[in-house]
């Protein structure tokens, strides 16, 4: 098998906002979120070989041999009958247990990667069935761009963007244990509280009036410098500042690339720090 080499960007996202509804029979969590791409992540190349071969370079971390690229390469191989002969390298960026799906995004980029690759023999509603083996919030980086996320965050509808703004995220040096937060949320079986509601058009007035994280009431207790991260976000001219996920990230959004700048200076010489754009 031949073919050009190619890459595929793996965009993190963020979490406008998050809640979890109530916790299921089968131990897991019935979630609301509303998940934002973002145009910052890993890289994944793929290019022709022998037999299929994985390595990862950039930002180094253990992660024992178990990366999620090998689980989506397993996953793809089983649903196709197919064994590609691909050198899939990662070039890591995203520093793990941030919460803005980082490994989440590789895995779905080795997929379409492969998928691509092998003549898309899986149409998106198999990948997203797939995705959904590897971790609940992979499906979204199926299609990405903008949607709101139910159920364990596979049940997923696009929406659009009623405003326009420059996402500083800033990543603290901690790993924050999801199981950790789920735990501390303490959320019973019922009854299951009502999700958001707004339209399809997501508005800037919405965002800053009505959405929350709900992880934050525990995450910050547990580690309250990344609350402090938030304030700092919104003091500096941010017009809404929210931790993604379970954490460890906080981000802001701005109105203005000059104001994300400004405020960047302020954390920079104390965390990993990224500007970047929404994805639409």
């Amino acid at each position: 098998m031949t073919f050009a080499p190619f890459s595929i960007a793996a965009h993190t996202k963020i979490n406008l906002a998050l809640r979890v509804l109530q916790k299921r029979p089968d131990g897991y969590h019935d979630l609301d979120t509303v998940f934002q791409e973002l145009d910052w992540g890993d890289v994944l190349h793929f290019e022709a070989a022998d037999k299929f071969s994985f390595n990862m370079t950039g930002l180094s971390f253990e992660d024992g041999g178990n990366n999620i690229c090998l689980h989506a390469e397993r996953l793809f191989r089983e649903a196709t009958g197919k064994t590609l002969p691909v050198r899939v390298s990662l070039e890591k960026k995203v520093p793990p247990g941030s919460g803005i799906g980082g490994g989440s995004a590789d895995g779905a980029a080795v997929l379409k990667g492969l998928n691509q690759i092998a003549g898309f023999p899986l149409s998106t509603n198999r990948l997203m069935e797939l995705a959904l083996a590897l971790g609940a919030d992979v499906p979204f980086f199926i299609e990405g761009g903008l949607q709101h996320g139910q159920g364990v965050g596979e049940k997923l509808e696009k929406l659009e963007l009623g405003f326009e703004g420059v996402v500083l995220l800033v990543i603290p040096p901690i790993q924050v244990s999801t199981k950790q937060a789920f735990e501390a949320l303490k959320i019973p079986l019922t009854p299951p509280k009502a999700p958001f509601t707004f339209g399809r058009l997501l508005e800037k007035a919405t965002l800053v009036r009505f959405f929350e994280n709900e992880f934050e009431s525990v995450v910050f207790h547990i580690h309250p410098e990344i609350g402090t991260l938030k304030n700092e976000l919104l003091n500096t001219g941010a017009f809404f500042a929210s931790l993604s996920g379970s954490g460890s990230t906080v981000y802001g959004i701005f109105d203005t690339l000059e104001q994300a700048q400004a405020a960047q200076e302020i954390f920079i010489n104390r965390y990993h720090t990224q500007i970047t754009l929404s994805v639409n």
